[in-house]
């Protein structure tokens, strides 16, 4: 039974921790502000994750990323789930 419990609590801790290390902030919803521009520079860069383009915008939006866009759109979708939660689950969804 402490193993089950033990899986569980490393997979909730491994839930918030690997977007946050991922992305390098100590914030769920910045994490995924971070990866949406990352991955809109990639697309207007043609699929790539270098070059000008993809520097310059995500560049711009990395540092304009500061998690309230994120953290105000969670909690006017899903005003009955913790913001942190939501965020974190989108960042997730948005990589499968």
């Amino acid at each position: 039974m402490r193993a089950l419990i033990a899986v569980v609590i490393i997979l909730i801790v491994a839930f918030f921790v690997v977007p946050m290390a991922a992305e390098g902030t100590t914030d769920t919803c910045q994490a995924l502000e971070r990866h949406v521009v990352s991955s809109q520079a990639s697309a207007m860069a043609g699929g790539s994750t270098s070059g000008p383009v993809y520097n310059t915008v995500n560049g711009a939006g990395q540092s304009a990323a500061t998690g309230q866009i994120a953290s105000t759109m969670m909690q006017q979708s899903h005003p009955n789930t913790p913001t942190p939660v939501a965020c974190t689950y989108f960042f997730w969804k948005s990589l499968f």
